[in-house]
């Protein structure tokens, strides 16, 4: 290529093109070279006709050759891969995105024919079952179609037996194999602490979390808040610095174990559906799907539940509960059907604890045990400087029961 044809000419009394974005643009148009930036993967893909070599190391090598035709252009060398990363941003695209546009919905609704490939347990709500499917499903929609302010709002949850084709269900969400391969993360272990796993789950649009059990003995607090933030900021390798990166991803979890939700302050986070059998040969057209749901996003449809479907979920996600020794145990103690007031006991969670038996209670006990509680009874009350349950006891506890108001004891936060 001529010289002459660069758009940035060297100043007068140098010879040396400089190293632009324009010049470097030039080179790569001249060169066939593409380079462009991947917004799920978050990575710049750079290809080159007739590349000889693995595929292992094409961006590497194809950078190197750019640097190469540079240098024999007479341009300086130091700034080619500054230069390359801007052009592949200003040259940015959304695989999935450009998937769900490929074909122009056709207007046959497969909306049904996907929520009949989950099959829920037999006391499982249908109506609760269909609105988690279409608003996690519109929800991945969202993730890639919507420019600004998307997050997650829920993960899609299926519980069941192993062996019923749960992870393989996941994977029939993408029926364009190529493109599955490189946007769908299958059993990942997801730690919020940890860059690399988080790294691992942003740069896909769809993941699957495995050994959910695991995760939920991290950090809950943060793992709850990670799944739901509209933005990621995380330095990629080889990066100098960070980067903030909208959410483009979309979160599904598999489960064996019937009671695996840990957490006593809230759990509409989980979408769980309980599953009693699966169908991942389902053949429909997803690419179809993803288009009609693109246009109810268009139409204003939203991905979040409302409160009265947040309060639906949260009724039935109790039977996924982890039952503690000490909730167990308060059921010996507390009588649910008679509440006469000759036996309700205004007790702090010491005194419980103390009267079922457990003689110097830890704070973690404490705070179980307020817990189960509140879910036995509802809110605790101030009373006499003290937070406090009105506990009705059972026969003969009742009888033996003695406040300890009066000891010097720390004042309970739970």
């Amino acid at each position: 290529m001529s010289a002459a044809d660069f758009p940035d000419q060297p100043p007068l009394g140098h010879n040396k093109l400089p190293a632009t974005i324009e010049n470097v643009d030039h080179l790569l148009r001249s060169a066939d070279i593409s380079v462009r930036y991947n917004v799920i993967k978050k990575k710049d893909e750079l290809s080159i006709p007739e590349h000889q070599g693995t595929s292992d190391n094409l961006d590497n090598v194809t950078l190197t050759k750019i640097v190469s035709l540079a240098s024999k252009n007479g341009m300086p060398t130091g700034l080619i891969s500054d230069l390359v990363q801007a052009i592949a941003d200003r040259n940015a695209y959304n695989p999935v995105a450009d998937w769900i546009k490929s074909q122009p919905w056709d207007g046959i609704d497969r909306l049904p024919a996907i929520f009949d490939t989950v099959v829920a347990t037999d006391d499982y709500p249908v109506t609760l079952k269909t609105v988690l499917m279409r608003k996690w499903l519109l929800s991945a929609a969202a993730a890639v179609l919507v420019p600004t302010g998307f997050k997650c709002r829920g993960v899609l949850t299926l519980q069941g037996a192993q062996g019923i084709g749960k992870t393989s269900w996941v994977k029939s969400l993408v029926t364009d194999a190529n493109l599955r391969d490189d946007v769908v993360k299958l059993d990942h272990h997801l730690d919020a602490g940890n860059k690399d796993t988080i790294l691992g789950a942003i740069t896909n649009w769809i993941v699957e979390i495995g050994e959910l059990e695991s995760s939920f003995r991290k950090d809950i607090a943060r793992l709850k808040g990670f799944l739901t933030t509209d933005a990621d900021r995380v330095r990629r390798p080889y990066g100098r610095r960070e980067s903030e990166y909208p959410r483009r991803t979309v979160f599904l979890a598999t489960v064996n174990d019937a009671n695996f939700l840990t957490d006593t302050t809230g759990n509409s986070r989980w979408w769980v559906i309980p599953v009693r059998e699966l169908n991942y040969e389902h053949g429909v057209d997803m690419q179809q799907l993803f288009a009609q749901l693109a246009i109810d996003l268009d139409a204003g449809a939203q991905w979040w539940l409302t409160e009265d479907e947040e309060i639906m979920l949260e009724s039935l996600n109790r039977r996924h509960q982890t039952v503690s020794a000490i909730a167990e145990k308060l059921a010996e103690y507390v009588d649910q059907d008679d509440i006469s007031e000759k036996r309700v006991a205004n007790v702090t969670t010491t005194e419980m604890l103390e009267l079922m038996g457990y003689k110097q209670p830890t704070n973690p006990q404490m705070k179980e045990c307020a817990a189960a509680l509140r879910d036995l009874i509802g809110e605790s009350k101030r009373i006499n400087g003290f937070n406090r349950w009105r506990v009705p006891l059972k026969e003969p506890t009742a009888d033996v029961w003695q406040p300890i108001d009066k000891r010097q004891i720390t004042e309970e936060k739970y």
